[in-house]
């Protein structure tokens, strides 16, 4: 029986583009690309729809297919309504998709002194496919193109470059920040992110960043140690004592700022004593900056064990909290007796559900850190390694904690490959592959390592959409890497 809610039924042409992709040959490929070329070039505005989420699922797919099909992208761009509907993808191709840059330049310089969410959704991909095109547009419009806003600053991407910097846009920035009140849902971040990404050529903000200070201290205080890290001394100095400022009425993000440009810790101490000791949502926060101390936050050891949750919880938050917590009884003490008791509790409260996978990984990621002194948990890291989104970290710790003469080098290395094979964390095992070394690797590994670099089916398939694309492109750049410094060292 067959559904009316089959792709096929719904989306012919996307179905058939999509199953002759999956054949992974080149003909059938061509074949695609044809079809999808052909729909895009179609004189019927609904072929060109269709041709248009074809050419999108092709794109999500395939990593030749965005060269292949721009220029067709570009033809079926023929009125403002075809420009929106094809936006997020052209953003999501970025740079590939710079020959259409000009097609979405007009739409996206429409009625900047006005809100629009058209010329909105057009000047958030231009963002991405032309940044330094774009730049004067998003001066312009400040304030009233969020879209374009959120894009430019990558504000959860970690993918995403810094946004290019720009004088006209700088002054624009300066204007809103100057009115915090103003400010309206992500602006007071997207702001400070573009601001920290320029670094010390943002110098001549900091004084709207340093009066921002008590209207938005986590984020102006985190853009203040990028933007005056560099500047000249008496730039310095200015952040500082903005930052003291608000150290001295205990705002947490400004004390550790400042601990970041000054390397002073009494501040920090002070303001994290309190955290630590109320609990709550930003405990996990608060953690992870203690950890920053290193053995200068020794002092706070009784504060991080008396903030662990109850052994028999096993939420999700509950368990990331406690590896943040035993991470910094780690840093700051140096201690393995109690971390390691820490850690094997959140392993064995994670066992129990099915929806802690990846409180497993980041709990293995910590155990990481002990070096040999986390050996008593190597059993625990060896159940990890039958599910693929726990081996690659689960390998990584093996690597860092057990007896390197007790370990399976190819073993892991080829969970660490099947992890990426199947779209579970590829990020993940090629840290676990750069941890084993190309001595681990035989030649089946390096033909499956070559596979995921070079090949043309996308290995990232799934997540966030407008991710999807980069994050693929960020992995195949860095297997590509690995790929050419393991031939060199690995086993016939």
């Amino acid at each position: 029986m067959r559904s009316d809610f089959d792709l096929e039924r719904g989306e012919p042409l996307a179905a058939v583009v999509e199953a002759l992709l999956g054949r992974d040959r080149g003909p059938e490929r061509e074949a695609a690309f044809a079809l999808v070329d052909a729909a895009l070039r179609d004189s019927r505005a609904e072929v060109r729809a269709e041709g248009a989420w074809a050419a999108d699922r092709a794109c999500m797919l395939s990593r030749s297919a965005p060269q292949q099909l721009v220029e067709s992208l570009r033809a079926a761009a023929v009125d403002d309504k075809t420009v929106v509907d094809m936006a997020s993808l052209l953003g999501r191709l970025a740079d590939a998709a710079e020959p259409a840059a000009d097609v979405l330049a007009p739409l996206a310089g429409r009625n900047l002194d006005r809100e629009d969410d058209h010329a909105d959704r057009a000047l958030a991909a231009l963002v991405l496919v032309a940044p330094e095109q774009a730049a004067p547009l998003l001066a312009a419009g400040l304030g009233r193109r969020p879209r374009a806003l959120d894009a430019a600053t990558g504000l959860w991407d970690s993918e995403s470059a810094a946004f290019p910097f720009d004088r006209e846009l700088l002054d624009a920035v300066r204007s809103r920040l100057s009115r915090p009140a103003a400010l309206r849902g992500n602006e007071p971040w997207q702001l400070t992110s573009l601001l920290a990404g320029w670094g010390a050529e943002a110098a001549a903000a900091l004084p709207e960043l340093c009066a921002a200070v008590p209207h938005l201290p986590g984020q102006a205080s985190r853009a203040l140690v990028s933007v005056a890290a560099d500047c000249a001394p008496s730039d310095r100095d200015m952040a500082v004592a903005a930052l003291r400022a608000a150290a001295q009425r205990d705002v947490l993000p400004a004390a550790k700022a400042l601990y970041d440009l000054t390397d002073d810790p009494a501040p920090l101490l002070r303001c994290l004593e309190p955290e630590l000791g109320r609990g709550g949502w930003d405990l996990r926060d608060a953690a992870r900056t203690a950890a920053a101390l290193g053995s200068r936050g020794a002092a706070l050891a009784p504060l991080l064990r008396g903030a662990l949750s109850d052994p028999g919880k096993d939420t999700t938050p509950a368990l990331d909290t406690d590896t943040a917590l035993a991470e910094a009884l780690w840093r700051v003490t140096g201690d393995p007796e109690p971390v390691v008791a820490v850690l094997a509790s959140v392993f064995d409260r994670a066992a129990q559900s099915q929806w802690t996978r990846w409180s497993v990984a980041r709990v293995a990621r910590a155990t990481a850190l002990l070096g040999p002194a986390g050996r008593p948990l190597t059993a625990r890291l060896e159940a990890a390694l039958d599910d693929p989104v726990q081996a690659p970290a689960a390998a990584l710790a093996l690597v860092a904690v057990a007896d390197p003469a007790a370990l399976d080098h190819a073993a892991l290395a080829s969970a660490a490959l099947a992890s990426a094979e199947s779209d579970a964390d590829p990020a993940g095992a090629c840290d676990a592959l750069e941890a084993l070394g190309g001595a681990a690797l035989n030649g089946d590994h390096l033909r499956r390592l070559e596979v995921l670099a070079d090949g043309d089916a996308r290995v990232v398939r799934s997540g966030v959409e407008n991710r999807i694309i980069r994050q693929d492109e960020a992995f195949r750049e860095r297997a590509r890497a690995l790929l050419a410094t393991f031939r060199n060292t690995a086993t016939p």
